[in-house]
């Protein structure tokens, strides 16, 4: 009987583990472009998709939108595909926070302020 259950159950993680690999000979490009839209936050005809990559559970994926380019991933396992995430690749310059001026005085809240950012 345990030899069953543990049968069974090394059947169910090898069939588990292999949803990214499977999931990548299924997923089409358009498939890719609506998952990055969504993540991105643009028209997936805006899109390009390049270099896809398949691991244990989760699919990776290059995505080029309006001159930006995106490091994206999902994860899936038997029918269940959760949304992309994606991060904008070389954003730390954006991510900069700017000092203190008149204009964005009106922007300083507590983690400011504490990190020296306000007047």
């Amino acid at each position: 009987m345990k030899l069953k259950l543990i049968a069974a159950c090394s059947v169910a993680l090898t069939v588990l583990s292999g949803c990214g690999i499977i999931e990548k000979q299924v997923a089409s490009e358009e498939s890719l472009k609506q998952k990055a839209s969504f993540a991105i936050g643009t028209q997936p005809n805006n899109i390009s998709i390049t270099n896809v990559q398949s691991g244990l559970e989760k699919i990776t994926f290059d995505a080029e939108a309006n001159g930006s380019q995106y490091s994206c991933y999902y994860t899936t396992a038997i029918v269940v595909k959760s949304d992309a995430l994606c991060r904008k690749m070389n954003a730390q310059a954006d991510t900069k926070l700017k000092p203190a001026t008149e204009e964005n005085q009106g922007q300083c809240n507590a983690l400011l302020k504490a990190a020296g950012r306000c007047k």
